[in-house]
């Protein structure tokens, strides 16, 4: 069993697992054409993508039956923003019609656009790609073809709304800002030490930029010059990144230990991306560095009184379980309603928590779940598995494990880079349904395939499981066998 699990486990590393079909509808406005064409050029050029937008109708064909059967059988959907396109009823019928049949829906903004409020309803939850933003062509169809292979192998996706789990509201936008100036060709501004650092981190996390390490290095080289300890601790951490990457495995410590030390360094300094980084070290017991909660939590708390919004958010969990700190929920309450402030992307799920529990607060399932659905709204896809919770467990509502279902699919379409562990526990309820038939029809091989994709993404819970399955399988398999035999 376990050489079949690294079987399958490295075909999907080497990318020979099953493509998704590449079918792709545009849905544009006429007055867009130019720029439709364009991007159309660009997937054209893929081997393997059939591309259809209403050049390929034919005179005399009924054009809405037309555009249903393309749309039913496309693999993609689509739909390129505009001032034009988001108030044509013709393209918000056709995004209404992929909904249905749960395309996998695609946003292209073109231009800078605000959008009614019942087309924000179907597209709040999709990853969104920026023509207007591009800095080049190229760079556009590099971030165009990952979005597709994050569907088709969640280990190569990127992570393409915000930027990472880093960053406040108030900081992604300065990020966005930015690279419009940067496609303005106004480098005075972008070479600034305050600014270099910043389209470096968009650069390295993604956003409507896509990921590109390159320019992340050229960013934060340029800020290393002018003497931000920041960007000199992005490259190291760049550097620690490519060595586990080419490795597979945490690098020697002769490897390491002179980057670490530097690191601590930035650290004790004042950087504190640097101090994030060392309180993760601490956290997990990496690279060396054995695990110790309390110097962890330490280091957390300190960048939190200085206002970064990712230490608010963990230092609300470590008061709420006691963990490197004594347990406090007046604290946990504080630094989740400070991280809420300044919008950070996980803080609602906190509160969630909060109220789910009725520790730190009364019980109010009806509050966590507003909660959750806060979050899920501004990109948290873990909220969809906690909805998924509560409806299968009847947790404040009527059990409907059909529903939890749907929520926990929701949640599996989490990027790979920046939500793992939205992943892991979505592909672990998924595989869970299928195995026992809960909301959905028992489909012991269908469990099989979410483990896997699970373990893929870091779970050993999921591993056990696959094993599980693919040993009842194989029993099936070989009872059926020796039937057919007899």
């Amino acid at each position: 069993m376990l050489y079949c699990l690294q079987n399958r486990l490295t075909e999907m590393k080497k990318g020979h697992t099953a493509v998704a079909d590449t079918r792709i509808f545009i849905s544009y406005s006429h007055k867009d054409r130019e720029t439709c064409s364009k991007i159309d050029a660009l997937l054209e050029k893929q081997e393997g993508f059939s591309v259809w937008y209403d050049k390929g109708l034919v005179p005399g064909e009924v054009y809405r039956r037309k555009i249903a059967e393309v749309i039913r059988n496309a693999g993609y959907f689509i739909i390129l923003l505009s001032e034009s396109s988001v108030n044509s009823d013709w393209v918000l019928d056709e995004v209404e019609y992929a909904k249905k049949l749960h395309k996998r829906i695609l946003p292209i903004w073109i231009e800078n656009v605000d959008i009614p409020d019942d087309l924000d309803m179907i597209l709040q939850r999709y990853h969104s790609l920026f023509w207007h933003l591009r800095s080049s062509d190229s760079q556009f169809e590099s971030s165009l073809l990952s979005m597709f292979d994050r569907h088709t192998d969640d280990s190569q996706g990127q992570a393409l709304v915000g930027f990472g789990n880093e960053f406040s509201e108030k900081v992604n936008k300065k990020m966005k800002d930015l690279l419009g100036k940067e496609r303005q060709g106004r480098f005075s501004e972008c070479y600034s030490k305050e600014n270099a650092v910043h389209l470096g981190n968009a650069y390295l996390f993604g956003g409507p930029c896509g990921i590109d390490r390159a320019k992340a290095r050229h960013y934060f080289r340029t800020g290393q010059y002018f003497g931000d300890p920041d960007c000199e601790f992005r490259l190291l951490q760049m550097q620690m990144e490519d060595q586990v990457e080419e490795t597979w495995d945490d690098p020697d410590e002769e490897f390491s230990k002179p980057i670490i030390t530097r690191m601590t360094e930035l650290a004790d300094g004042g950087s504190i991306p640097a101090k994030l980084y060392l309180g993760n070290l601490y956290w997990y017991g990496r690279y060396g560095i054995e695990k110790d909660y309390e110097r962890s939590a330490a280091i957390y708390e300190e960048c939190a009184r200085l206002g970064n919004a990712r230490a608010q958010y963990l230092m609300a969990s470590n008061y709420y379980y006691g963990e490197g700190v004594p347990q406090d929920y007046e604290l946990a309450k504080m630094y989740a309603n400070l991280a809420v402030e300044q919008k950070y992307i996980y803080a609602w799920r906190r509160w969630g928590k909060f109220y789910r529990d009725g520790l730190a607060v009364p019980q109010d399932f009806k509050k966590s779940r507003e909660c959750y659905k806060r979050g899920a709204k501004m990109g948290d896809y873990n909220c969809y598995n906690k909805l998924g919770d509560m409806l299968y467990h009847g947790w404040g509502c009527d059990e409907d494990r059909e529903a939890a279902f749907r929520q926990f699919q929701e949640g599996e379409k989490a990027p790979a880079i920046s939500q793992r562990y939205s992943l892991q526990r979505s592909k672990t309820a998924l595989g869970r349904a299928y195995e026992l038939g809960q909301g959905v029809a028992q489909d012991l091989s269908a469990a099989a395939d979410k483990y896997l994709e699970g373990y893929k993404h870091g779970s050993l819970e999921c591993r056990d499981a696959y094993l599980r399955c693919s040993r009842q399988l194989k029993e099936r398999s070989d009872g059926a066998a020796q039937n057919s035999q007899a």
